[in-house]
C-alpha cells in the first residue's frame, strides 16, 4: 500500500509540475556554509548532543554530525542547527 502511495505522489508530482520535496513530503536540506543548516518537512528530533542531531523524515533518519552543535529552532516544519557540522547522513 505505501509503494501505491508514493507512485501516485510521484505521478502527481509530475503531472502537475509540483516538486516532489512538496508533493510526497520529502525533507529539504539547505547547508549554509559548515555552521548552520536548516531542515524543513521533519517529523521530530530523535536525539540531540553537542556532537550529533539525529531527526525523523519521511525517508528514515538524518543524522547531523559535528562540534558545539546547537538548536537555535525548532518549528513544526523547520529545525535550524548551527555548530561546526561535520555530516550529513541518512541512516537505516
Amino acid at each position: 500500500m505505501r509503494n501505491i502511495k508514493g507512485k501516485m505522489k510521484n505521478l502527481a508530482s509530475k503531472w502537475l509540475d509540483i516538486p516532489m520535496d512538496v508533493a510526497a513530503n520529502m525533507p529539504r536540506i539547505s547547508i549554509v556554509g559548515p555552521y548552520r543548516i536548516y531542515v524543513e518537512n521533519h517529523q521530530g528530533v530523535e536525539h540531540f548532543s553537542n556532537e550529533e542531531v539525529r531527526m525523523k523524515t519521511s525517508t528514515g533518519s538524518l543524522s547531523i554530525t559535528g562540534e558545539q552543535l546547537v538548536i537555535q529552532a525548532i518549528y513544526p516544519e523547520a529545525v535550524w542547527v548551527e555548530g561546526k557540522i561535520s555530516g550529513v547522513r541518512y541512516l537505516d
